[in-house]
C-alpha cells in the first residue's frame, strides 16, 4: 500500500509532469507523511541489513541519499502549503505534518544502526570514493555526530525530546507570524503626504481608511506619511506582529536550544551551530561583527545629523530627535534634497512585468541561459505565473513567481524549493522552485511599481532560484541550498550589484507610461545616493546579527532578563531612542530558521563583493566570466568545498577589500 501511494499521492510522485498543486490538501498531506515514513523505515532497515562486505556506493551511500531526498522533497512541498495556501484546513494540516516530518528527519540522525552502517561503509570504501562522494559521506557522518550519535542510548532519548520541542516551538513561531492579522484605521488628514493611489485602496465607508498590517502598507506609510503620529502608529503595529504570542514561544525556543547544546557537550547553541559553518567558532563571528561595528559607528552619527537637520527644518519648534519611525521618511527627504533624487520618479521605470522580463534578460545574457513563460500549468493562486529555465538546449527546471501579499501568506521574501533535482537509473527529475514575495500590488489606476530597493530584492531572490535550478548534482543532497549557511547568500548578494550598473538597467528600466529608457542623468543621481544612509542600514544589520548571536551564544548570561532586553540593550548601536512598546523580535523570522546564522548575511556579503570584483575587471556583463562563474559556483552546488570554489573562481585567496569599498569605509 505504501509503495502504491508513492506512485499515486501527488506529493510523493516524482516525475517531470506538472505538479498537481490543486490536489495538495489536508488529506493528501497527512497520507503522504504517513506513507513516506513507512517507506523510509523500510529503506533504513534495508541499508542496515546489508553485510559489511557487501556495502556499495549504490546500496548504501546513494540509498541514503535517496532516503534524505524524499524526506526533503516532501518537506519542501508541505512547506509551500503552509506558507502560501488560502485554505485553512490544508495550511493547518501542513503545519502539523511539518512538525511530524521534521521530528522523523531529526530522529534519522539519532539512529545508531544506520550510523554504524554508514561508518562501516566509510571504513571499507572511503579510499575508493570520488571527491564528491567522500565529501557527502564525511558531512553525513558529522551530521550524525553533532546531532548526538556519540551519546549513549539514554542520552539520545533525552535529546529526541529536546529536538521535538525545538521543532514544535519553531513551527509555532513561524505560524504565529504567518497567521497574524491586524489593521489600523486612519482619517484622510492622517494620511497627508501619501500618494493618492495608495490611499484610494484603503478607503472604507464613512470617511475612514483601513490599512492591513503588511510589508507594502508599512513601507508606504513609513516613507510618505507627513504626520509623525501616523508613522508611529503604523510602526508600532508592524513591529508588534505576533506579539504577545511569540514572546513565550521564543523564550522556549532559546531555552531548548541551550539544552540541546548542553546535551551534546557544547558550551552554547552557537558553538554547536558553527560546526557546519565557514566561520567555525563563535569567537570568529564576534570578532567579525565587532570589527564591522567599530568601522561603521563613527559614520552613523553624521548620517543621523543630516536627517535631524531635515526634521528641524520641517518642525522648527520641536526637538529634532530622529525616532525609529522617522528613518525611512527623512531618508527619502534626504534623497530628494541632497541628491535631488525623487524616488517616486525612479519607480516609474520599474513596472513589475517589465522589471521581471528585464531581470530575465540580464540573467540570460550573463549566464547564457533561456527563460520561457509556460501557460496552463497548475498553480496554487491565480495570480502566479509559471516559467521554464533552459541551458545549452536542455531544460533545467521549472519555476513560479508568487509576487504579491495576501492573507495567511508568508510575509517576507524567499526562494522556496518545491522539488529537488535527482538522477537515478539514468532518469532525471528536474527541479521546481518558486519565489514567495510580498511586493506592492498594482491598483485600478496604476500598475505595480517597484522601488529600486524592491528591484534589488527581486534580483537577490531570483539569484537563489537560479542557483537552485542550475545545480544538477549526481548526489541529490549536494544541491545549492546545502552549501554552508554563512555562504548560501553570497551567490544572490553578488547579483544585487547588477542593479547598480547602467548597462544592465538600460536593458529594461523604461517609463511605464512613455516607454522612455531610464535617463543616464537620473541613474547618476541614484548612483551618487547609493551609499546614502549606508552606515545606518548596516549598523542595523550588525545589531540584528548580534541579537541573534547573543541569544544563541550568551543565553546563560541573559536568560534571567526579559526576553526583549537583548534587543533593547543592543539598540544603542543604532544611535536612536529605543521605540518603547515595540516587540520586533516577535516577528524576526530569522530567529527560527536562521538561528545563530544571521551574521551569515554580512559574512557572505564579503565573498559576494569579492566575486563581483572579478566581473568589474572583465566587464560587468561579460558572458565568458558569467559562464565561468555559473560553472565554478552555481552548477557546483555543495559538491565542492566553499573556500575551494572561491579560490578557483577568484584565482586567489578571498579578501574583504571590495566589501569595505562598497560601503565607503576603510
Amino acid at each position: 500500500m505504501a509503495q502504491n501511494s508513492m506512485q499515486t499521492n501527488p506529493l510523493l510522485v516524482h516525475s517531470n509532469q506538472p505538479i498537481e498543486f490543486n490536489k495538495f490538501n489536508a488529506t493528501t498531506i497527512k497520507q503522504a507523511t504517513s506513507t513516506l515514513m513507512k517507506v523510509s523505515d523500510a529503506r533504513i532497515h534495508k541499508i542496515v541489513a546489508i553485510p559489511a562486505g557487501k556495502k556499495t556506493v549504490a546500496n548504501t551511500l546513494m540509498a541514503f541519499d535517496e532516503l534524505e531526498y524524499d524526506l526533503n522533497d516532501l518537506g519542501a512541498e508541505i512547506s509551500l502549503v503552509a506558507s502560501t495556501y488560502a485554505d485553512d484546513a490544508s495550511r493547518n494540516e501542513a503545519n502539523d505534518q511539518l512538525q511530524v516530518l521534521s521530528s522523523y528527519s531529526s530522529d534519522l540522525f539519532l539512529n545508531e544502526p544506520l550510523y554504524k552502517a554508514l561508518k562501516l561503509f566509510s571504513a571499507a570504501s572511503a579510499a575508493k570514493l570520488s571527491v564528491t562522494q567522500k565529501k557527502f559521506l564525511k558531512e553525513t557522518l558529522i551530521a550524525f555526530e553533532v546531532n548526538g550519535m556519540k551519546l549513549d542510548a539514554n542520552s539520545r532519548k533525552k535529546l529526541k525530546v529536546i529536538n521535538d520541542k525545538l521543532i514544535d516551538f519553531g513551527n509555532q513561531f513561524d505560524k504565529n507570524i504567518a497567521e497574524f492579522k491586524d489593521s489600523v484605521e486612519f482619517t484622510l488628514p492622517d494620511l497627508a503626504g501619501i500618494p493618492g493611489d495608495y490611499i484610494a485602496a484603503w478607503k472604507r465607508p464613512g470617511g475612514k481608511y483601513m490599512l492591513r498590517i503588511n510589508g507594502p502598507n508599512y513601507i508606504n506609510v513609513e516613507k510618505y506619511a507627513d504626520v509623525e503620529a501616523t508613522r508611529k502608529a503604523m510602526f508600532m503595529k508592524y513591529q508588534n506582529r505576533a506579539y504577545p504570542a511569540n514572546m513565550g514561544t521564543m523564550d522556549s525556543l532559546f531555552y531548548y536550544r541551550q539544552k540541546l547544546a548542553d546535551q551534546l557537550g557544547y558550551k552554547t547553541y552557537a558553538e554547536y551551530a558553527l560546526v557546519t559553518k565557514m566561520a567555525d567558532k563563535p569567537a570568529k563571528v564576534w570578532s567579525f561583527l565587532d570589527d564591522l561595528q567599530a568601522k561603521l559607528t563613527p559614520h552613523v552619527g553624521p548620517e543621523l545629523d543630516a536627517l535631524k537637520e531635515l526634521k528641524k527644518a520641517q518642525h522648527p519648534d520641536e526637538p529634532a530627535t530622529i525616532q525609529a519611525w522617522d528613518l525611512q521618511y527623512y531618508g527619502k527627504k534626504a534623497l530628494d534634497s541632497k541628491y535631488n533624487l525623487n524616488t517616486d520618479e525612479v519607480k516609474q521605470y520599474f513596472e513589475m512585468n517589465n522589471t521581471v522580463q528585464g531581470m530575465f534578460t540580464v540573467y540570460q545574457k550573463l549566464f547564457n541561459i533561456k527563460i520561457h513563460e509556460v501557460k496552463g500549468l497548475p498553480v496554487w493562486n491565480d495570480k502566479i505565473k509559471s516559467y521554464e529555465l533552459w541551458m545549452d538546449g536542455k531544460k533545467m527546471g521549472t519555476f513560479f513567481l508568487d509576487l504579491y501579499p495576501r492573507p495567511n501568506k508568508y510575509t517576507h521574501f524567499e526562494t522556496a524549493p518545491i522539488a529537488q533535482y535527482r538522477i537515478a537509473n539514468g532518469k532525471e527529475i528536474l527541479p521546481v522552485g518558486t519565489l514567495i514575495c510580498n511586493f506592492p500590488e498594482g491598483t485600478a489606476t496604476q500598475p505595480s511599481l517597484l522601488d529600486h530597493g524592491d528591484v534589488i530584492t527581486m534580483f537577490h531572490e531570483f539569484g537563489h532560484l537560479i542557483h537552485f535550478l542550475l545545480c544538477h548534482p549526481v548526489i541529490a543532497n549536494q544541491y545549492s541550498f546545502a552549501v554552508k549557511g554563512d555562504f548560501v547568500e553570497a551567490p544572490s548578494q553578488f547579483l544585487e550589484n547588477f542593479c547598480w550598473n547602467y548597462d544592465c538597467l538600460k536593458l529594461f528600466a523604461k517609463n511605464y507610461k512613455t516607454g522612455a529608457v531610464l535617463p543616464k542623468s537620473l541613474f547618476n543621481k541614484m548612483k551618487a545616493a547609493q551609499n546614502a544612509g549606508v552606515s545606518i542600514q548596516y549598523i542595523r544589520q550588525v545589531s540584528l546579527a548580534k541579537i541573534d548571536f547573543t541569544f544563541e551564544d550568551r543565553y546563560n548570561s541573559i536568560k534571567n532578563e526579559g526576553i526583549d532586553q537583548v534587543e533593547k540593550d543592543l539598540w544603542t548601536m543604532n544611535q536612536t531612542p529605543y521605540p518603547t512598546g515595540s516587540h520586533f523580535i516577535c516577528s524576526f523570522t530569522h530567529l527560527n530558521g536562521y538561528g545563530a546564522n544571521y551574521y551569515g548575511y554580512l559574512w557572505s556579503k564579503v565573498y559576494a563583493q569579492d566575486i563581483f570584483s572579478v566581473f568589474e575587471q572583465h566587464g560587468v556583463l561579460d558572458q565568458a566570466t558569467g559562464i565561468r562563474y555559473r560553472k565554478d559556483i552555481l552548477q557546483e552546488g555543495s559538491q565542492e568545498d566553499e573556500m575551494a570554489m572561491l579560490r578557483h573562481f577568484l584565482g586567489r585567496e578571498p579578501n574583504s577589500k571590495a566589501f569595505l569599498k562598497s560601503l565607503g569605509i576603510k
